[in-house]
């Protein structure tokens, strides 16, 4: 089963929805910069209640945040509100907690990175570029491709993952392959600010062929290029 109805949930096939065996637990507060504590109660009380009702599946998958490592954003409500969902995550006896960098696809949520850049660029509308920030952008149809070799692993239970890129891309870098691909110049104000946190992604290498994902020099403006359109 798959329990949510966003870019996650719609990124696994929908064979899924029908297996007995396995929860998908795409559901939640898709913004990270939320503060409004109802929503993080509405999403404990439904992560409880799917937790109580699938003690029973093999793996019970459950989307966290690679941004647990940055020691800029590890103290943010909503940090520490998906540590907490983890937390009671791992009462299952058979659980896979899968933490995501920024996640590229289509989608309307105009929180995203990417959403948040192509908004900007495309209107030329000015914002501010954190000159030392570095950041992971990994296409979703990669981390589920990765996400379901997991899945099928059998030892791969009450552990948690980094399903990301190999590489930080500097802020500078993820702009100038948005303006390649939508056709204009961004419109920036550069502030030094911004740091870049290290992920682990050695865990996952051993599925990377199997999942058919390859990392590459050109895989930031591919992935862009996938979701994005040029401006006319």
């Amino acid at each position: 089963m798959i329990i949510g109805s966003g870019l996650l949930a719609h990124a696994f096939p929908r064979a899924f929805l029908q297996r007995e065996d396995v929860c998908i637990y795409a559901a939640g507060v898709s913004n990270s910069s939320c503060t409004d504590a109802r929503e993080f109660v509405r999403e404990r009380q439904r992560l409880g209640d799917a937790l109580r009702q699938t003690m029973h599946v093999d793996a019970f998958v459950y989307f966290g945040t690679c941004s647990v490592a940055d020691s800029e954003a590890r103290n943010t409500p909503y940090v520490q509100h998906k540590l907490a969902m983890e937390q009671m995550v791992y009462t299952h006896p058979r659980n896979l907690i899968l933490r995501l960098p920024q996640v590229a696809g289509k989608t309307p949520n105009p929180h995203t990175l990417l959403n948040f850049l192509y908004a900007r660029i495309s209107r030329s509308e000015s914002f501010n570029l954190w000159s030392k920030a570095k950041r992971n952008i990994i296409d979703v149809a990669d981390a589920a491709a990765i996400a379901q070799q997991l899945i099928a692993s059998s030892s791969a239970r009450n552990t948690t993952f980094n399903i990301a890129n190999v590489v930080n891309y500097p802020m500078a870098d993820i702009v100038n392959a948005m303006e390649r691909v939508v056709g204009k110049r961004a419109v920036y104000y550069a502030v030094e600010r911004g740091s870049e946190y290290l992920i682990d992604t050695r865990a996952i290498f051993p599925v990377l062929d199997k999942a058919g994902v390859k990392f590459g020099n050109d895989y930031l403006e591919r992935v862009i290029d996938r979701y994005y359109e040029k401006i006319t």
